[in-house]
C-alpha cells in the first residue's frame, strides 16, 4: 500500500460546477483563480479577439494561421500579458480541438 505524502499539493479543485481532480504529472500545480498576475478582463478580450480572427478565416487558413501564432514567440510588449495569455489560450484550443470540424 502506497502511503500519499503530506507535503504534497492537493489534488482536488472545487469550483461551483463539481470537483475536478488532477492528475499528479500536472505539477507544479497552478490554479488560473489564484493567478494574482492574471487580468481575467484582459485574457477574456484576447480569447474572444482570437476566435473573432479564428472564424473570419476559411479552416485551412485558421489552422496555418493558428499553428504559425503558436510556434512563434510571444511580442510581450505589444499587448498586456494577461490579452496575449487569453489569445493564446484561444489558438491552443482551436488547434486541439476546433480542428475536428468538417472543412469550409
Amino acid at each position: 500500500m502506497t502511503t500519499i505524502e503530506p507535503d504534497l499539493p492537493e489534488l482536488d479543485i472545487v469550483t461551483p460546477y463539481g470537483v475536478a481532480t488532477r492528475l499528479p504529472t500536472s505539477f507544479p500545480l497552478i490554479d488560473p483563480e489564484l493567478d494574482v498576475a492574471l487580468d481575467h478582463d484582459l485574457f477574456q478580450q484576447g480569447f474572444d479577439d482570437a476566435l473573432t480572427r479564428l472564424e473570419s478565416m476559411p479552416t485551412p487558413w485558421a489552422h496555418h494561421f493558428a499553428t504559425l501564432t503558436m510556434a512563434a514567440e510571444p511580442d510581450l510588449t505589444a499587448h498586456e500579458p494577461s490579452y496575449i495569455r487569453g489569445y493564446r489560450a484561444a489558438l491552443y484550443g482551436y488547434l486541439r480541438h476546433g480542428n475536428r470540424q468538417s472543412p469550409r
